[in-house]
């Protein structure tokens, strides 16, 4: 009997085939990427929570492992143009130092693997952890300036005008407070930006996680949020206008002023938590009395 030559097959295993390949190498500009945001943006009192949102990031992903392993097989041809769009992102922003274009060019990454793994189903999948990226964006410093300058303005208003109402010898020139015989400026630091920004992605993440059976109190939580960062943020200027007017310029300026916005952001998580608590146990209420 002859034998029939049989030709050697080289097929990749399938965990490295074409596409992954494309993906793990884009995926390797995540590194350079990580060090610089940890040298400079990460390290500065506006984007310190940047580490906190990568690692929920993380976490939201591999919570959904198992649902997304599950889903069949299905590449879609977007994924392509998500992959072509993040190298155009990423190379733009990266050259140039726009931070915001480089870090965003991540979610078209993540994106564009998803569809060429799992097709528009994967997407609907995850698509609270790409909607959660989103708070990995650092926003231009135009935009920041912009909202900021509003905010000090408001914060030190409501400032002034509770302590006064209290009794306090206080007046305010634009963001300067003066309360007796010490001069305070409220900081881009003490607007509430970073606060609000913050607190609104742990009160999406709450919201998601928690799922409150009624749609009327996922809304409430959301809409609730703002103004609970801003009125903390006003708990914590007065706090340190206050401390500063009792014991001094060193005690308010000293570790005091960052332990004030520590403690006052855990108050408004609690506010946030309580909050979400009452709405839950008026939904159950809500449920009872139409079932009877």
């Amino acid at each position: 009997m002859d034998r029939i030559p049989v030709t050697p097959q080289f097929a990749l295993p399938g965990l490295f085939n074409g596409r992954r390949l494309a993906v793990l190498a884009f995926a390797s500009a995540l590194l350079p990427t990580l060090y610089t945001l940890m040298n400079t943006l990460w390290a500065t009192p506006d984007q310190e929570h940047g580490p906190i949102i990568l690692v929920l990031v993380l976490w939201l992903f591999w919570r959904k492992r198992g649902a997304l392993a599950a889903l069949p097989d299905r590449s879609s041809g977007l994924g392509w143009a998500a992959l072509l769009g993040f190298a155009l992102s990423y190379g733009l922003g990266r050259s140039q130092g726009i931070y915001f274009l480089e870090t965003g060019s991540f979610i078209l990454l993540v994106s564009g693997w998803l569809l060429l793994e799992k097709g528009w189903a994967g997407v609907r999948v995850m698509w609270f952890p790409l909607f959660f990226m989103l708070y990995l964006l650092p926003l231009p410093g135009p935009v920041i300036d912009a909202i900021t300058a509003g905010l000090k303005e408001s914060v030190s208003h409501v400032a002034e005008a509770v302590l006064y109402w209290a009794g306090y010898p206080i007046a305010r020139n634009g963001v300067v407070l003066n309360i007796g015989q010490y001069q305070l400026l409220v900081a881009d630091a003490c607007s509430g930006l970073n606060s609000m920004f913050s607190l609104s992605a742990l009160g999406f993440l709450f919201v998601h996680i928690t799922q409150p059976p009624h749609w009327w109190q996922r809304v409430i939580i959301i809409l609730a949020l703002l103004p609970i960062a801003f009125i903390a943020n006003v708990v914590r200027v007065m706090a340190l206008v206050l401390l500063t007017y009792y014991r001094g310029d060193a005690a308010g300026q000293g570790f005091m002023h960052t332990a004030a916005g520590l403690t006052v952001f855990v108050v408004a998580l609690v506010l946030v938590g309580t909050l979400g608590e009452i709405l839950m146990r008026m939904g159950r209420h809500a449920t009872k009395r139409s079932l009877q």
